[in-house]
């Protein structure tokens, strides 16, 4: 037999930990080679075991054997390989991937796939391949080519039968129209077994990691993406720009089709991104919420509001008409949050019917919803109208990178970024100073204000929105500043409602808790305001999934404060700073809370020191009011403007018609925010006018298919 006897510690020497090639199973050549090879296997923790095969067949991904007897289906297998033509052998971890009768009686013939194999084995084995293929005449490889095509099987085809992993739905960048398949994979795990599994699930990630086929993968993991570099990112912004060239002419009627059919794809496609939202992690009745706001954001009577919003002309005086036109800034890349990418990216979008074009990074770690959003509903129903190629292409990879590439781009134009405030305004200032728009959604503070004459059970329900997701959203109430007459019985009402809140899996309708990722955050924030005179009403304690006290758990109770307003509340953390955890301060609003109102009645000062309050509130998302005398709902209306929404006896995590649902003032959306039109944010406002050149009584009009015509004769300018 030629070749080298495999050692005793093949096995162990071939396990991760070195430089281990992951190997392409796309594009490898297979060349019939007749040769001895010696197979080692192991069972369990029994010694290695060596004997004889026969190759059969090579590729860079797999080999052929023929054996003269069958093999048990729980052996480790490894083999050797000579390659005495390049001076070497190639030693490789295998797995079984097929079995059939060969030719000759009482053998087997074994198909095997390399789950390891060292990075100079394979680059050895390629040239080894390559060389050999060159060898042959000109004849014999076109007979084999045409022997691939009659089978109707293509390589691909193949590699995905005999590897597991192309079972899972892969989702690949979108670049210039293209799907791009970088061979580099970020594996996503179902919510539910993280929570149920946690070790074997990772135990699997990173087997997966390292190019292992776990037996079991498809019961824990629901698909992979394809993750980019540098040149995706750059060529996704050139792809962009170029598709923007032709796309700023694009017929505004056409754009408004496009944000139709959105709409019409997001309904059929609805259980698909719910159920996405479910194994991302997010409960039903998140994901359902989720839903609801972004069908209203692309509502009929919403868009309808927008077409007049975006093209306007005015009557024409002395021969002369007057337009006001929105018009597209170019190249925009979107940056969604992590912990709820899909529903906010959905929201770039709108950039489209601006006449831009857009590049969409989804986060790393959670991109599946999204990616399947924008490919499956957004280019759809651009494909759909016609829209050029490129105008919407879709990159994963590392944000920080991508984010400095968007910064330094010439190309690029807007960033709209979602982030924590801190590093959002950071990165806003940079923007700023190389010359792009920064378009900034960041953390919320969202206060509601309670009343002596509220509906206190509207106003308790719509509280207890506080706790969807576990206070991990930034558009819930995260503070609440309730009038003195009514405190006790709010609180009484509101504690009894919470401690009905769920914990469960994300899959379970019940749920509506969630894991908390800032547990070390809210610990510090209670002990902050215990300190300073806070009173603990109910929670404080960690969840186990089942809802029972676990001091590792991952859920948290929903935590409630009870906390006197006074001179010094600004100094509690709880209050100064986003809680994005499930911490909620309930302020008791007096007539002498604020000792600069003591010169005012008792009723003036409750209603100047909530004012107050939410005046000197850093962030500036929603505030919501529930108040039922007409009065002060006109001054709430009038004196309230640190927001960028306000709701008056309105459910405070709703979405209304012709309203977006984003946007806030301070540190929220900063020095340039406001309530966010995307469609306007990403548009530069044009005066136009325009005066008939033959001096006739007639006027240009804008039509319905966006392009300027005179009214006389209809014609096209």
């Amino acid at each position: 037999m030629n070749g080298l006897k495999i050692q005793s510690n093949s096995l162990a020497a071939l396990s991760p930990g070195g430089q281990v090639q992951r190997v392409d199973r796309r594009r490898s050549h297979r060349i019939k080679l007749h040769r001895e090879v010696e197979l080692l296997f192991r069972k369990g923790t029994e010694h290695e075991q060596v004997f004889a095969a026969r190759l059969h067949s090579l590729s860079a991904t797999g080999v052929s054997v023929i054996l003269d007897t069958p093999l048990a289906d729980d052996f480790i297998f490894a083999i050797t390989i000579p390659l005495p033509e390049v001076g070497t052998k190639i030693v490789a971890r295998i797995k079984k991937s097929w079995l059939s009768q060969a030719s000759t009686e009482a053998a087997w013939m074994y198909g095997f796939i390399f789950t390891h194999l060292r990075a100079t084995d394979y680059r050895l084995l390629k040239t080894f391949i390559n060389d050999h293929l060159e060898a042959l005449p000109a004849d014999e490889l076109r007979r084999k080519r045409e022997r691939r095509l009659a089978s109707g099987r293509t390589e691909r085809e193949n590699e995905r039968r005999s590897d597991r992993r192309w079972q899972l739905p892969t989702l690949c960048l979108y670049i210039h129209g293209r799907d791009v398949d970088t061979g580099e994979y970020e594996y996503h795990a179902h919510a539910d077994k993280m929570l149920t599994h946690p070790k074997e699930t990772a135990d699997i990630l990173k087997r997966l990691s390292r190019g292992e086929i776990p037996a079991n993968v498809e019961d824990y993991v629901y698909a992979r993406t394809c993750v980019g570099n540098d040149d995706h990112n750059r060529q996704a912004i050139e792809a962009a720009h170029e598709a923007y060239v032709k796309f700023k002419n694009f017929p505004l009627f056409k754009r408004f089709k496009i944000m139709d059919d959105i709409r019409e794809l997001i309904l059929r496609h609805k259980q698909d991104l719910i159920n996405l939202f479910i194994a991302e992690g997010h409960p039903r009745k998140l994901g359902e919420w989720e839903f609801s706001g972004m069908l209203k954001t692309y509502a009929a009577e919403s868009v309808s509001f927008y077409r007049s919003e975006i093209a306007r002309n005015f009557d024409a005086q002395n021969n002369e008409i007057a337009m006001l036109l929105r018009k597209p800034d170019g190249v925009v890349c979107v940056s969604p949050p992590r912990n709820a990418a899909c529903s906010n990216s959905i929201l770039g979008g709108f950039a489209l019917l601006g006449g831009n074009a857009v590049v969409i990074k989804p986060p790393l770690s959670l991109p599946v919803s999204t990616v399947y959003l924008w490919r499956n509903i957004i280019d759809e129903a651009l494909r759909l109208n016609g829209a050029p190629i490129g105008s919407c292409n879709i990159v994963i990879g590392n944000t920080a990178k991508y984010l400095n590439e968007w910064i330094t781009h010439p190309k690029v134009n807007d960033i709209i970024y979602f982030g924590d405030s801190d590093r959002g305004l950071q990165l806003g200032t940079k923007m700023f100073a190389m010359g792009k728009k920064p378009i900034l959604e960041l953390s919320g503070k969202d206060i509601m204000l309670i009343w002596e004459d509220a509906d206190i059970e509207g106003a308790v329900e719509s509280l207890a929105d506080c706790f969807l997701g576990s206070t991990q959203i930034c558009m819930v109430p995260k503070m609440a500043l309730i009038h003195e007459s009514i405190y006790d019985r709010f609180q009484e009402k509101f504690v009894d409602k919470i401690k009905r809140l769920k914990v469960g899996l994300p899959s379970d309708p019940e749920t509506c808790l969630s894991p908390v990722n800032k547990i070390a955050s809210f610990y510090a924030f209670l002990e902050d305001a215990q300190k300073k005179g806070a009173q603990l009403i109910y929670g404080g304690s960690r969840l186990s999934y089942r809802g029972e006290p676990d001091t590792s758990g991952p859920y948290l109770t929903p935590t409630v404060l009870r906390v006197d307003a006074d001179d010094k509340i600004g100094e509690l953390r709880c209050v100064r700073e986003e809680n994005f955890f499930p911490l909620l301060p309930l302020v008791r609003v007096s007539g002498k809370a604020l000792s600069r109102h003591g010169h005012l009645s008792k009723k003036e000062a409750i209603f100047q020191s909530m004012l107050d309050l939410v005046a000197e509130n850093a962030y500036g998302l929603r505030v919501s009011v529930w108040c039922g005398a007409d009065s002060l709902i006109r001054r709430f209306i009038r004196e309230i403007n640190n927001c960028g929404l306000l709701r008056i006896n309105c459910r405070h995590v709703d979405f209304s018609l012709y309203l977006a649902t984003h946007g806030g003032r301070g540190k929220t959306g900063g020095p340039f925010g406001e309530l966010n039109y995307f469609w306007q944010k990403t548009t530069h406002l044009q005066g136009v006018t325009v005066k008939s050149s033959s001096g006739e009584d007639t006027a240009f009009r804008l039509s319905e298919e966006g392009l300027l015509r005179r009214t006389d004769d209809n014609k096209e300018i």
